[in-house]
């Protein structure tokens, strides 16, 4: 049992009568990662409210700019999706904190993946304004999509310390 720098180790009693051994950082571990899902469940709440709203009212549409925040939010949400994913969820290995630069292109990596396939998606379904500012909509979006990436590995690194190297 070490307090500084180190793990603190507590005995369980499981049902079968078997003695399990659970640390101090998976317990921690745990509480980070449903913090994180609360977050998580905030966000794409915040993100269906909005885009309901602007689908009923037609803000897509009369307010030139309401996207601007939904791709916002959404590069926000990705990339703390991705971090939970990979690092937080448990369901891929995550040994030691990776360092702050890994993360930082994992997150944007995927972040990006994500909003060129929306942009694709977006444009297969006809959904563009016009065809002479697709490209600069298109752009725009995208930036949106990084700064949100950006924002949310910012959190990452202010929130979670412990998981960045």
């Amino acid at each position: 049992m070490e307090f500084f720098g180190g793990t603190i180790n507590y005995s369980l009693l499981t049902v079968n009568g078997q003695w399990l051994k659970v640390s101090s950082s998976r317990i921690i571990r745990g509480m980070l990662r449903e913090r994180l899902l609360r977050v998580l469940a905030v966000l794409v709440i915040g993100i269906a409210a909005l885009h309901i709203g602007a689908t009923v009212f037609s803000l897509y549409w009369t307010l030139w700019w309401y996207d601007w925040i939904l791709h916002l939010l959404g590069g926000i949400f990705l990339a703390l999706l991705v971090f939970w994913v990979r690092f937080l969820s448990g369901y891929l290995p995550a040994p030691s904190p990776p360092p702050a630069q890994r993360i930082f292109a994992f997150i944007l990596f995927w972040t990006l993946l994500f909003g060129i396939g929306w942009e694709m998606f977006e444009r297969l379904l006809g959904h563009t304004w016009s065809i002479e500012g697709y490209w600069l909509d298109t752009a725009i979006d995208l930036a949106l999509d990084f700064t949100g990436g950006l924002v949310g590995f910012l959190f990452v690194v202010r929130r979670y310390p412990s998981h960045v190297g």
